[in-house]
């Protein structure tokens, strides 16, 4: 598509075709994960990093999904060789190709980068940030803006409201600029009353082009509170128009300090699990790092008796039942779980049924759990059964506990 014929339609339309791929894929959580976690590691090599973090968080997605043409089938071949020449030099040559093929998909992914970005040097989490008072209905429309998007979508409500809260008013005249293409961006908007036209000149020249129109609910910005980057273009009010600003320094130290207090609290809840107890504090926190968040509604069942079980649970927050059926089919209540609670720490040494079905009760809100795969534990931290032996009574008086 040639400039002359980027209308606000088309672009409009690209931009929503870019933001369905974002949404069905995840991107943006993803991206966001990624950005806290060199934010609070601070790594000296940020690549080399990233790869181990996607190795860790989506063993399964990075060894299986990102093999491509003769990878797969020299992989497949390598999978139909009978055990017993399945050897060492095998799993090295493996290992070497899905390095290559990650080496490779990064130099793809810098060489389709549209415009470069420069991060910013991460911040210090203690840094204080200002607080703006609102009415409480303007509160309530920016949280409402907040949850729809891709940014913030993923925070906690917790943290959606400090954000909210960073926000400052600015109040446009018509005609005014919000700001001009080319300068330096530290500011994400949203438009709570009136409407914002944002024009782009092209190739040096003097023309504006109207990319775009936002309304109220609109927001734009967006790259701005995570990069250093020029402004894409020049926005300006079309009438007298009332925006919430957020400075990217406020959104990285809300981001920074809520997402280091949610891994000491996920923590502490793994240390006060059993079969945990001889783990070491870095190996706390790479568990910590790899637990996955999922809420459930009152009786959505987590998982059923019978099922083969693969995963691990803890709850964050609400109240979960565990029942037993009998072998006539007589269903009784067995336990009744709360926040700090666990259940499935059997899937974390082997594929067996589940000895009971265990239902959401959170009858005031949403039951929310935190869950680990056998197949993640296994990657990051290695066998549940070694560390257990580390501890060779506790060992013995786990495997008592279930015959």
């Amino acid at each position: 598509m040639t400039d002359c014929n980027f209308t606000a339609e088309s672009a409009a339309q690209h931009q929503a075709e870019l933001n369905d791929y974002l949404q069905s894929k995840s991107i943006n959580q993803l991206f966001i994960q990624i950005v806290e976690s060199l934010l609070i590691e601070k790594p000296d090599n940020p690549i080399g990093f990233i790869v181990e973090f996607l190795q860790k968080k989506y063993p399964d997605q990075v060894c299986e999904k990102t093999l491509v043409g003769s990878e797969v089938s020299n992989r497949a071949d390598l999978l139909k060789k009978p055990e017993d020449s399945f050897d060492e030099d095998d799993l090295d040559q493996e290992e070497d190709s899905e390095s290559r093929v990650l080496e490779t998909s990064i130099k793809l992914a810098r060489a389709k980068k549209r415009k470069a970005v420069c991060s910013e040097v991460a911040l210090d989490d203690q840094d204080e940030i200002a607080e703006f008072e609102k009415a409480p209905d303007a509160k309530l429309r920016i949280l409402q803006v907040l949850q729809e998007h891709f940014l913030f979508r993923h925070l906690e409500q917790e943290q959606r409201e400090l954000v909210t809260k960073a926000m400052s008013k600015v109040v446009l005249k018509r005609g005014e600029i919000a700001f001009t293409q080319g300068e330096d961006g530290d500011h994400f908007y949203v438009v709570d009353k009136g409407s914002v036209a944002c024009f782009e000149r092209r190739d040096g020249s003097e023309h504006e082009t109207l990319v775009h129109t936002y309304n109220p609910g609109g927001t734009f910005g967006d790259l701005s509170i995570m990069y250093n980057t020029p402004r894409a273009a020049t926005c300006r009010a079309t009438t007298e128009s009332r925006l919430y600003a957020l400075p990217r320094k406020a959104f990285k130290v809300i981001v920074m300090k809520t997402t280091i207090e949610k891994r000491l609290h996920i923590k502490s809840l793994l240390q006060n699990v059993e079969i945990f107890k001889e783990l070491k504090e870095h190996e706390f926190s790479k568990l910590a790092d790899a637990m996955q968040e999922e809420a459930y509604e009152e009786g959505d069942v987590i998982c059923r008796q019978g099922d083969v079980g693969s995963s691990f649970f803890i709850i964050k927050q609400g109240t979960a039942t565990c029942i037993q059926a009998d072998p006539h089919g007589n269903q009784q209540e067995v336990a009744q779980l709360t926040t700090g609670d666990y259940f499935g720490e059997i899937a974390l040494l082997a594929s067996k049924p589940r000895q009971g079905t265990v239902k959401a009760t959170e009858k005031n809100g949403t039951l929310k759990l935190l869950y680990v795969e056998r197949t993640t534990f296994n990657r990051i931290l290695g066998s549940i059964e070694d560390i257990l032996r580390r501890n060779q009574a506790a060992y013995n008086k786990f495997w008592a506990a279930q015959i």
